[in-house]
């Protein structure tokens, strides 16, 4: 698309039609050693072996050209997983005919993409839940086939699908993507077919002993930094423009005591999102086995921890906005699969996917409350997700 500065271009450029994507494919090179925001117009042209006036030609500057990737990419997996999926009419997860999860095949095709985005510390932030949340809620639709299933359920699911991707396209990278994409697919269905209401659950794990050593002064300091950098977000609506010196002077705390606790302002971010992580896994944790947790229980648990959310503004409220955070997903799953990989559980597709994919279906939960799901009233919503985790066959809806 024409725009930005009047640079001269040669016309030769504009005849290949090959500029377009090699101009992307610099970015995205540039992107895995840079922050957006320190790479220029001219190092893309460069690496694109394009001219400036070329580049400018098609796109009016380096953001143009990275809403254009994530576009395609999001257009690129809605288009893998309708064609995987033409031609069937439902899923049985106790049956599956797929020999490899449509999203996780796509993903394979474009890691320089997503292995540099979907964990990332530097400018540009992708919302991948939004990211998959849109594409699975055009494309693509499957319904629970079940009678008389509610709006409530269909709408959950789509929150479910969008985060189990995630989480395990993320478990996948960190297993260094040695399973292949078949044989991940293959533990990930017989994992979803056995899944239960009570994997949430988990009995307490033992606590760092350096973290009961902690001085009560030393945790009453960082819950005040905490709280300022939390609140001063939500004012600001911008998280680049929170400085640390804004939050040693809402927390009223010497500069020099900010940096006893925490190297910068990432590093807090980061203790946020543990805090939060340790409030819910606290909600979750009970004394005997989970295999013992009954509905009614299952339900009071959920319960508490809807009305956590609701009293306490944290990392996860600023998810789905336009606040400018490094997405805390990834680091929200880290913290929560280690609570589900220390429980005595046997898994038969292997105890890290559990995991992951329990840590993915709980936070998935917990953002459909945040925004869909905050018109019901807890009660209701805990019933309808026990009964939502009982589901095993969906229609295919190809929109």
């Amino acid at each position: 698309m024409p725009g930005g500065p009047f640079v001269s271009y040669d016309h030769d450029h504009l005849t290949n039609e090959s500029t377009p994507s090699k101009i992307k494919e610099a970015l995205l090179k540039l992107l895995i050693e840079k922050d957006i925001r320190h790479i220029t117009s001219k190092e893309i042209a460069e690496l694109a072996n394009v001219s400036r006036g070329a580049l400018y030609f098609y796109y009016e500057d380096k953001f143009d050209i990275f809403e254009e990737i994530v576009q395609e990419q999001k257009e690129g997996l809605q288009k893998a997983i309708f064609d995987s999926l033409n031609g069937f009419d439902q899923i049985n997860l106790e049956e599956m005919k797929l020999k490899v999860l449509p999203s996780l095949s796509y993903v394979a095709t474009q890691i320089p993409f997503f292995l540099n985005m979907m964990d990332r510390n530097k400018m540009p932030y992708i919302n991948f839940h939004a990211f998959f949340f849109e594409v699975f809620n055009r494309e693509i639709m499957l319904t629970p086939m079940k009678e008389n299933v509610s709006d409530t359920l269909k709408d959950m699911y789509v929150h479910y699908r969008a985060l189990y991707t995630y989480a395990i396209i993320l478990f996948w990278f960190k297993e260094g993507m040695e399973p292949s994409p078949e044989k991940i697919s293959q533990r990930y269905w017989d994992l979803v077919s056995q899944k239960r209401y009570y994997w949430m659950f988990g009995v307490p794990i033992l606590p760092d002993e350096r973290e009961d050593r902690i001085d009560r002064r030393v945790i009453r300091t960082r819950q005040a930094l905490q709280e300022a950098m939390v609140q001063l977000i939500i004012e600001k609506k911008d998280y680049s423009a929170v400085t640390i010196s804004d939050i040693t002077r809402r927390s009223d705390v010497r500069r020099a005591t900010f940096y006893d606790h925490y190297s910068s302002k990432a590093d807090l971010l980061k203790a946020i999102t543990h805090e939060f992580c340790a409030d819910i896994i606290t909600i979750l944790t009970i004394e005997e086995s989970s295999g013992n947790v009954t509905i009614k229980q299952a339900e009071a648990m959920l319960v508490r921890l809807f009305a956590y959310l609701s009293e306490h503004t944290s990392i996860v409220h600023f998810i789905s906005g336009n606040y400018g955070i490094p997405d805390p997903i990834p680091e929200i799953l880290n913290r929560l699969s280690d609570f589900y990989l220390k429980q005595k559980i046997d898994i038969h597709a292997g105890k890290k996917m559990y995991a992951y994919y329990v840590s993915g279906l709980l936070v998935g939960l917990i953002l459909y409350r945040l925004h869909e799901g905050k018109v019901y009233t807890s009660q209701f919503l805990a019933q309808e997700f026990i009964q939502f985790l009982d589901l095993k066959k969906y229609k295919i809806n190809l929109l």
